[in-house]
C-alpha cells in the first residue's frame, strides 16, 4: 500500500500545487500514453477508458452544482464505484472492461 501511495504522490502534488494541473495531467495522460502507439493498446485503451470517464465525472459534478440533489450525489458515487469494480475486475483477467457509451469513444480514439 505504501508503494502505490509513493508511487501516486507525484501526481497529486502536480494535480494540487499547480492552478490547471488536472488539465496538465490529461494532457500528459492522453498525448504521453493514449496517442503513444509504443504503449501496448490494453494500456492505451484503459488510459481513455480513465480519460472519457473523468470528463463525465466533471460534467455530472458541474450540473450537481446547478440541481444540488443529495441523493443524486449517492446514486453516482456507487455508480463509479461499480464502474471501477468492474475495470479492475476485467482487466485481471485481461479482458478489455465493455463500459456503454464509453468504450464505443475509446475505440474511436485509439
Amino acid at each position: 500500500m505504501k508503494i502505490l501511495l509513493l508511487l501516486t504522490f507525484p501526481i497529486a502534488i502536480i494535480e494540487k500545487s499547480l492552478p490547471f494541473g488536472s488539465f496538465l495531467l490529461f494532457i500528459i495522460l492522453f498525448a504521453g500514453l493514449v496517442r503513444n502507439p509504443k504503449v501496448p493498446y490494453f494500456v492505451r485503451y484503459n488510459a481513455c477508458q480513465v480519460l472519457l470517464i473523468d470528463i463525465a465525472l466533471i460534467i455530472i459534478s458541474y450540473l450537481m452544482r446547478i440541481i444540488p440533489i443529495v441523493e443524486l450525489g449517492s446514486i453516482i458515487f456507487i455508480f463509479t464505484l461499480c464502474i471501477f469494480i468492474y475495470s479492475i475486475s476485467q482487466c485481471v483477467y485481461g479482458v478489455e472492461p465493455e463500459i456503454p457509451l464509453i468504450s464505443k469513444s475509446v475505440r474511436m480514439q485509439i
